[in-house]
């Protein structure tokens, strides 16, 4: 079962005048609007080089937004994603070199480099790491589905276990082209 926060109504994009809150964050869902949630997926694809249906396939992505407004708060959230759309990258799966440049400064620049990197570990371990040395992880699935996982070709200890007899086939091996 996908881990969700949003009422079954938003995630089948029905819309109704009622509004919705998670009564963890007090995120009002009917005021965030797909499209949000659509430029949180696009920088994330940018951020973690992995893509749009690996990133939906994990059932995270309303939950880690949830997360990142949380912890950053609205203001430094929405001002992220405002200057990730400035960039105007046409594929986030296929960017151009001017387009790299440009999401290159917007990584390194200070303005955003601490919620970025932020924004990199919790999809990539499934855990807040906040500037104050604290750290959480969101919930047992983030864990099972962190990227980590994904990128080493590896299963999560204690989770998703590979099979009986799996042991028995040689490990996986990556070859560099570069």
């Amino acid at each position: 079962m996908i881990e969700t926060n949003l009422p079954r109504k938003l995630m089948n994009n029905q819309q109704d005048e009622d509004v919705w809150t998670n009564s963890q964050t007090s995120v009002n869902f009917y005021a965030m609007k797909k499209e949000t949630l659509h430029a949180f997926t696009q920088i994330s694809v940018v951020l973690t080089g992995f893509s749009n249906a690996d990133l939906t396939g994990t059932g995270l992505i309303a939950t880690y937004y949830e997360t990142v407004l949380k912890e950053l708060g609205a203001e430094e959230t929405s001002s992220l994603l405002a200057t990730f759309e400035r960039i105007k990258i046409s594929n986030p799966e296929q960017i151009t070199a001017q387009e790299e440049r440009q999401a290159q400064e917007m990584v390194s620049g200070p303005t955003f480099k601490t919620a970025i990197s932020q924004v990199i570990q919790l999809w990539y371990t499934g855990q807040w790491n906040a500037t104050d040395g604290s750290s959480y992880i969101i919930s047992s699935h983030s864990y099972l589905e962190g990227l980590v996982w994904k990128a080493i070709a590896a299963h999560p200890m204690g989770g998703k276990q590979p099979g009986y007899g799996t042991w028995s086939y040689p490990p996986l091996t990556f070859s560099s082209n570069s």
